[in-house]
């Protein structure tokens, strides 16, 4: 399991090619649309397209999207092989505007591993939750563990040992109130450190 590295691509143009695909998805009641396809140089292209008629804020860390990649296990159960790490950095955060049907493009790795199966990518955006189609991929079934140091990552690691296991992987793997789950837990943890 690693961390997503996507990268927003600052020079992206749509073109008719890309349009027609998100035709076909057209009639989502979801404000945010992900179309995947496979490898460009050994990444995956992922577009989003805000289908609403108003613009939307898209929230970013350092030029990289709340992105991650999930694969079916061999039950058919979807489960991240990626997760993300928030920075430390306050600078790192902000936001853009995405105007009414418009579209940006990311991408983010194509692994190659002995075990054939679907991916997906997965967005958090705005505590709403986005899945792009599925794609036929090749990864490795280690991908599927959940590593141990995962509580060890910013901003986790400021209260190791109090933090419950089902808040790190809200916050890890994108999951809506995450983020909130852990500043509750952190704004109780410092009142208790400032009463002793």
């Amino acid at each position: 399991m690693a961390i997503n590295q996507n990268r927003i691509a600052i020079d992206f143009v749509t073109n008719e090619k890309i349009d027609v695909k998100f035709k076909k998805q057209e009639s989502t009641k979801k404000e945010l649309i992900l179309i995947a396809e496979n490898k460009e140089n050994g990444k995956h292209s992922i577009y989003v397209k805000n289908k609403t008629t108003d613009s939307l804020q898209i929230f970013t860390q350092d030029w990289r999207l709340f992105l991650i990649q999930e694969a079916k296990d061999e039950n058919g159960i979807w489960l991240p092989i990626e997760y993300w790490e928030s920075s430390d950095c306050g600078n790192s955060y902000e936001f853009d505007k995405l105007k009414p049907k418009g579209m940006l493009k990311t991408l983010s790795v194509a692994y190659n591993g002995n075990f054939e199966t679907e991916i997906r990518f997965k967005l958090l955006n705005d505590n709403k939750v986005y899945y792009s189609n599925s794609l036929r991929g090749k990864i490795n079934k280690e991908q599927f563990i959940v590593p141990d140091y995962l509580s060890q990552l910013w901003p986790l690691a400021i209260m190791t040992d109090k933090i419950p296991a089902r808040i790190i992987h809200k916050v890890v793997f994108l999951e809506p109130n995450g983020v909130k789950d852990f500043n509750d837990l952190f704004e109780n943890w410092i009142i208790k450190k400032r009463k002793n």
